[in-house]
């Protein structure tokens, strides 16, 4: 049963890749921690962690070549991110193995739920008045994405997303880039940290690989094959269309898991007040 579960939990990190840039483990984690009891041990988390992110590296590299291929990069702009995320995505990683399941588990439960109901109220990310691909970021630019460049860096190795729903936001709504070129450039970006962030996990845990090749495998080769085709639907259609899309994805996933990482204390509830 659990097989079915990866499955399911990469063909969701894959399709949220390729319509809107997601990092892979904003869905695979949840799944894998919550429906998968080989991964509710001591270092379950952890290792959920480590196959999202090495999931991201091929399915963030062909969404990459899928948006570059529509012209929906600029690197221009986010030159300086990429330099921040990558330099701290593996303090990132010692972290997150100092903080345990309990830190990671339940942030990407709630982080998942929140990022859905984001995309169902706003489905279209981009700002009225978008910049030029290719024009040259000013001093406001260059502060804020120093700033969003570390933090996001860090959260990388930490959370074990590739950065990309946070670095959307940077991107559309700070230095002004349209949606679909703020995808592209993400998922440029997270192909790097994921690489960089996966590495570093697998390193501090021989066990990931050792162990879990199998799941490693499957994850990697599903997740990919969605990320190409989601992101091919995702540069014919219209904005609005992929945020709604994302939002319906992600809100009815992370309820579900929220719900079933919870049942205990819901199904108390109820004796509480009568």
């Amino acid at each position: 049963m659990e097989y079915i579960w990866y499955v399911i939990a990469a063909l969701g990190a894959g399709i949220g890749t390729g319509l809107a840039g997601l990092s892979a483990a904003t869905v695979m984690v949840p799944i894998l921690i919550v429906l998968c009891p080989s991964f509710s041990g001591e270092t379950g988390a952890y290792q959920a962690t480590a196959i999202a992110l090495a999931s991201d590296i091929l399915g963030s590299a062909v969404t990459t070549i899928t948006y570059g291929k529509h012209k929906n990069i600029d690197l221009k702009r986010g030159w300086i991110m990429l330099v921040c995320i990558l330099t701290m995505s593996t303090m990132g990683s010692y972290a997150a193995w100092l903080a345990g399941n309990v830190v990671l588990g339940s942030f990407t439960l709630f982080l998942t739920f929140f990022i859905g109901i984001r995309f169902l109220i706003k489905p279209d990310t981009s700002r009225e008045n978008t910049v030029g691909k290719g024009e040259k970021l000013d001093w406001k630019g260059v502060a804020i994405s120093l700033f969003f460049g570390l933090t996001i860096g860090f959260g990388t190795g930490f959370v074990g997303t590739g950065g990309g729903m946070m670095m959307l936001v940077v991107f559309t709504a700070f230095l002004g880039m349209e949606l679909k070129t703020a995808v592209g450039t993400s998922t440029f970006i997270m192909t790097f940290t994921a690489l960089i962030a996966s590495i570093s996990h697998i390193i501090i845990h021989p066990a990931i690989i050792l162990e879990r090749w199998d799941v490693l495998l499957i994850c990697v080769v599903v997740a990919t094959a969605a990320s190409l085709i989601s992101a091919q639907f995702a540069n014919r259609v219209k904005n609005r269309t992929v945020g709604l899309v994302t939002g319906a994805v992600l809100t009815v996933l992370g309820a579900a898991m929220l719900i079933l990482n919870y049942w205990p204390v819901i199904s108390e509830l109820p004796s509480q007040f009568f």
